[in-house]
């Protein structure tokens, strides 16, 4: 059976997914809608994501974002996750290409200040893409 394709959680589905708001769900959802706007996937198995990232709350709530604004999901196999240490990679693979974006000093500094949870979130969501992760 063939299903049409999944559309896009808007932002505040992705929060009652995820159980609550905050800045790093915003940035991966930020940066799953900007992977949709650029690499324009066709179908759900079209692309595959590598989340590098330190295994531990908060950091992980990028997946969850990541998978609400893209069609990419840890269920169907095509995210995965890679330990890291520090740094943030997210790496995309479509068509045999490989597209590696990196989190910047200041996404960071957003999503690690003083805000509460839910302003730093909207501050992420209003920061263009390329500020908040760069080409690595």
């Amino acid at each position: 059976m063939k299903f049409r394709r999944p559309k896009i959680l808007r932002y505040q589905d992705a929060i009652r997914f995820h159980g609550h708001d905050g800045p790093f769900l915003a940035l991966g959802y930020k940066l799953g809608k900007y992977i949709n706007e650029k690499h324009k996937p066709k179908g759900i198995m079209d692309m595959h994501i590598t989340v590098t990232v330190r295994p531990q709350k908060p950091y992980t709530c990028i997946i969850d974002g990541l998978q609400c604004s893209t069609i990419v999901t840890m269920g169907k196999g095509n995210m995965q996750l890679r330990k890291g240490r520090g740094n943030i990679y997210v790496v995309v693979e479509k068509a045999k290409k490989r597209y590696c974006y990196g989190i910047t000093k200041k996404a960071l500094s957003m999503c690690m200040g003083t805000d509460p949870l839910p302003t730093a979130a909207r501050k992420i969501l209003r920061t263009p893409a390329h500020e908040l992760w760069h080409m690595c």
